[in-house]
């Protein structure tokens, strides 16, 4: 039910404060407009959306156009709309876009306008939390299926209005009965309203963001309501309002109403405020209230484009009690009362005792240019004024001090003891206890003085050429600080252990007094311009800049020991030399045309970061430029694309949307896999990479604004390598190599192995022949010799006597031992006879030898195990010579020392197809600890190694002993 009482309650609260408001300044109000000028195609926005990608879409009775706070990008009925004419936008799950015009649905999809539904004006598109598509088409709800509209009847009654509450659930407004919700797919009855309210065109229904089941509706002629726990009350309306047409809640809780002449914010404590063309707005109708992602407020007015409010951060004082104030000031100061005072350049000095606004009717001030307006530490105005000198007003009475001079005075200052500084265009003079001097003889005009922090009795003069110190009231000509030579000084001010001076045209230069480090900040550095004329700092230890294209506020980070400027709710406007206070918790500034009001700490201030997407990778071709080709990025979310070797020249471009300051958007980036840190921030939204070598890589990128860093967009490629820079390749070709190397070492190898074999080959039938030839030659020679000694020997045994048994001693001893030489040329003959280099054969002579050796000695000597195939078994002369000599020495041994009476060798061919040949006796044995190696068994061990033989003896006391000689001649078995 409603309640009358409320009602003028109501209405007598909103008289009230129109009333007081007019009593007040009138305020104007941060607003950025956007219009024909800067793209919009048509100036009647009729709907606003925001898509996924943060970037507003504006309908206008001129097509659509899409807006990423800097770039609108149109699309008409020349592109495929049904119709200029826009009252919904939607975006569907597959980040296609949906139009309702005036004759029917489009669809926007990778770049193309298709029509999906014709011939019949479509008013209104939503979207629930299923991803279903409704909407309104001559006040017939439809539903999207499949590409088709299927129509939903609510007991046969008109419906006004759709809309989703914060969970995703859909609500409708139906005429002559009330909101119904949609629940499992059915249309139920959510609240009845009350007959007066159900009979009236509920054009919107707005959820409550704070207030769960709080729901706001909007009616054309009867103002707001509110639909709280089954109770419809008034919420808001104005006797001045004829039409409402738009509703919308801020971040903050507070309700705006757009009607036919601006806009109104209802706050949460009550209090209304009413945009339009006298505070920064519009007066005309508002069709469009928008609240986006980082909670900037969009307000479409007619025939004026769009609107965005900037908050009251800043605050514009132009008008008082209707009258124009709006004057350039050039000073600003706070009296001993609080009361403000300050100076304009052409309409003399006003103060203000925060009720009412007066001009200092003085005929030396009114109407006059005012050059400075100074408090000092006990609060005394000094005014510094054209052709009249410099005044000072005490709180009771102006007071001259100066006389008017030449050259006016432009800037005042005081010192740590209490003296005053005025400086005109050539001199400075200073002012204590009644005393004064002047000072003068320095390079260029003055514009403004500071006290020198580092020395007591000076002061800094800021000139246009520079600093220049002045101490014990001189000129000192040997200071000097080079970064700040040639440089237009404006203003300086300490601010911790720096001091900050403001330039025209060469930024703020700032001097560390401790580490005498300057640094510079500029345009690229956040500043709104190069030209700084005024400075000052709050209570937070902020620094703040009149610039002349508005004021910046900068931090100082301890941690980097450098400033940084807050880039947040631009305000252009001309600002005026030192025409700056702290003033009540705010910084004031003068302007070209008026006062600004700063807040040092706004009100929730905006900390939503910006929001970056990557637009579109465009591939080129090494070679065939036909071969080129662009990514679609929203088909293949975080996974990896594959290009080839020839496809190595990525251009990536890429969008970071922040409408809040869309100017201070800055983008770091970095290549994963060729960058181990991102980029510097640029202001760049394209980069290409060319001559990427094949590998995986991963593109990240994020935008930064007003300290605050965006989402990282990526995208994920690999450049598959060419066969012969694969892996695989690479193996296959290291091995190919090293085959190839080891084959050409192995060829040189076999090549010199051959000539060497064939060298031997021909060396051994040298040899042989050579062998040969002194067998012959040797049995030729040395037999026939050793033969006529022995027939010699036997005459002469014949001739000797009998009875001479000494001569027929030696006659024997000499018979025999010509037979022992000849068996022994015997042995050697048969060495240098080639035919003798086969295991048979020197097998075959150890046998005979044996034979030889053991005859009429009463021991059975046997050879087992010669074969005659041994004979293909080649061995050298020197193997053959070192294995006779070493059965020679056993078989002798065992004649000597065994005590045998059996003597066996056997040749055995053993598993490994090599020869082991045995010596076995039956004679005394020894034990072979205590036995003392003789030269014969070393002369036995030495030959077998040097024919790479192993010798093995075992031997048992009164058993016999047996030697193995294992040696590694093959055979085939």
């Amino acid at each position: 039910m409603y309640s009358k009482l409320s009602i003028i309650k109501i209405n007598l609260l909103i008289s009230l404060l129109l009333l007081l408001s007019q009593k007040l300044f009138a305020q104007s109000y941060n607003f950025t407009n956007y219009n024909l000028k800067d793209g919009l195609p048509q100036s009647q926005v009729m709907v606003i959306y925001q898509a996924k990608d943060r970037t507003l879409w504006l309908g206008t009775y001129g097509g659509v156009s899409n807006f990423d706070g800097k770039v609108f990008t149109p699309y008409s009925k020349a592109d495929g709309l049904s119709s200029n004419s826009i009252n919904a936008i939607l975006e569907d799950n597959l980040n296609q876009v949906y139009f309702g015009t005036e004759a029917g649905i489009n669809i926007l999809k990778k770049g193309k306008i298709s029509s999906l539904f014709s011939g019949k004006p479509v008013s209104h598109l939503l979207k629930d939390k299923q991803g279903k598509i409704w909407g309104i088409t001559e006040r017939k709800l439809f539903k999207v299926v499949k590409g088709r509209l299927i129509y939903y009847s609510i007991g046969d009654k008109s419906i006004n209005t759709i809309n989703t509450d914060q969970s995703g659930n859909l609500y409708a407004s139906v005429t002559d009965k009330g909101i119904y919700q949609l629940q499992n797919g059915k249309w139920v009855i959510y609240q009845e309203l009350p007959q007066q309210l159900s009979a009236l065109s509920v054009s919107k229904i707005l959820f409550d963001r704070k207030v769960k089941n709080k729901i706001y509706l909007l009616t054309y002629r009867s103002g707001v309501h509110v639909l709280e726990r089954g109770v419809t009350k008034l919420f808001f309306k104005n006797p001045h309002i004829d039409t409402y047409y738009s509703l919308e809640q801020d971040d903050k809780g507070n309700i705006w109403v757009g009607s036919e002449k601006g806009a109104y914010l209802i706050r949460n404590n009550g209090l209304v405020t009413n945009f339009n063309g006298e505070n920064g707005l519009s007066d005309n109708q508002v069709n469009e209230i928008f609240k986006d992602a980082e909670n900037n407020i969009w307000i479409s007015c007619f025939s004026d484009g769009i609107y965005k409010y900037e908050g009251d951060a800043f605050i514009h004082y132009n008008k008082f009690k209707g009258k124009n104030v709006g004057y350039p000031i050039s000073g600003i100061a706070a009296d001993k009362k609080g009361n403000l005072w300050f100076g304009t350049y052409n309409k003399g000095i006003f103060k203000y005792d925060g009720k009412d606004l007066t001009v200092i009717d003085n005929p030396l001030f009114k109407d006059k240019k005012i050059f400075f307006v100074f408090a000092d530490k006990a609060k005394n105005i000094w005014i510094s004024t054209y052709g009249n000198g410099v005044w000072k007003y005490d709180g009771q009475k102006f007071s001259q001090i100066l006389k008017a001079e030449r050259y006016d005075n432009s800037a005042i200052a005081e010192d740590n003891d209490g003296g005053i500084w005025i400086n005109g265009l050539k001199s400075s003079t200073y002012l204590k206890d009644g005393k004064v001097e002047r000072i003068s003889g320095f390079d260029g005009y003055s514009s403004c003085i500071f006290p020198f922090p580092l020395n007591k009795d000076s002061v800094l003069l800021g000139t246009s050429n520079g600093i220049t110190l002045i101490r014990n009231k001189k000129v000192d000509t040997t200071f000097h600080l080079k970064p700040l030579n040639k440089i237009h000084i404006l203003s300086i001010i300490k601010h911790g252990d720096n001091l900050i001076f403001a330039t025209l045209g060469d930024g703020i230069i700032t001097w560390n007094l401790k580490t005498k480090a300057f640094k510079r900040y500029v345009v690229a550095d956040g500043l709104n311009s190069n030209d700084i004329y005024s400075l000052a700092t709050d209570r937070k230890d902020n620094l703040w800049a009149g610039t002349g294209r508005g004021i910046n506020k900068l931090t100082f980070d301890k941690t980097q020991q450098r400033y940084e400027v807050f880039r947040d709710h631009p305000l252009i406007v001309e600002c005026n030399q030192n025409a700056i206070i702290n003033y009540k918790n705010s910084i004031l500034v003068g302007t070209i045309s008026g006062l600004i009001q700063c807040k040092i700490v706004a009100p929730n201030e905006n900390k939503n970061s910006p929001f970056i997407h990557i637009q579109q990778v465009i591939v080129y071709h090494k070679s065939d430029r036909s071969k080129d080709f662009s990514i679609d990025i929203n088909n293949k979310k975080n996974s990896f694309y594959k290009l080839n070797y020839s496809q190595n020249h990525i251009a990536i471009s890429f969008k970071g949307v922040y409408l809040t300051n869309p100017e201070s958007v800055l983008y770091r980036y970095k290549l994963v896999g060729i960058d181990n840190d991102f980029s510097k921030p640029v202001p760049n939204t394209e980069i290409e990479y060319s001559a990427v070598r094949p590998g995986s890589y991963t593109f990240q990128v994020y935008a930064i604004a007003n300290g605050q860093q965006s989402n990282i967009g990526q995208f994920s490629f690999i450049i598959v390598p060419p066969y012969y820079d694969t892996i695989l390749f690479k193996i296959v070709a290291f091995l190919v190599l090293i085959f190839l190397i080891w084959l050409i070492f192995y060829l040189i190898f076999k090549t010199r192995e051959r000539k060497k074999y064939q060298f031997e080959k021909v060396k051994l039938k040298e040899q042989e022949k050579i062998r040969k030839q002194t067998a012959e030659d040797f049995h030729d020679d040395i037999g026939n010799k050793l033969t006529r000694i022995n027939v010699l020997s036997e005459i002469l045994d014949k001739k000797v006597n009998d009875t001479e048994k000494e001569q027929k001693e030696l006659i024997r001893l000499i018979r025999e031992n010509a037979g022992l030489l000849y068996t022994g040329t015997k042995d050697i003959l048969w060495a240098l006879d080639p035919q003798s280099d086969n295991l048979f054969e020197i097998l075959m002579h150890i046998k005979n030898f044996g034979i030889d050796l053991f005859h009429n000695t009463g021991i059975d000597f046997k050879m087992e195990g010669v074969l005659v195939k041994y004979q293909k078994l080649q061995l050298s002369m020197e193997f053959n010579r070192n294995l006779t000599l070493i059965f020679k020495e056993m078989l002798n041994n065992v004649l000597k020392h065994a005590k045998a009476t059996q003597v066996l060798i056997m040749v055995i061919e053993t598993d490994y197809n090599t020869i082991n040949i045995l010596t076995t006796d039956d004679g005394a044995g020894f034990d072979l600890e205590s036995v003392e190696r003789g030269r014969g068994l070393n002369n036995i061990q030495t030959r077998c190694k040097r024919i790479k033989s192993t010798f093995q003896i075992s031997s048992i006391t009164g058993k016999g002993t047996t030697i193995t000689i294992s040696t590694k001649i093959p055979v085939t078995k």
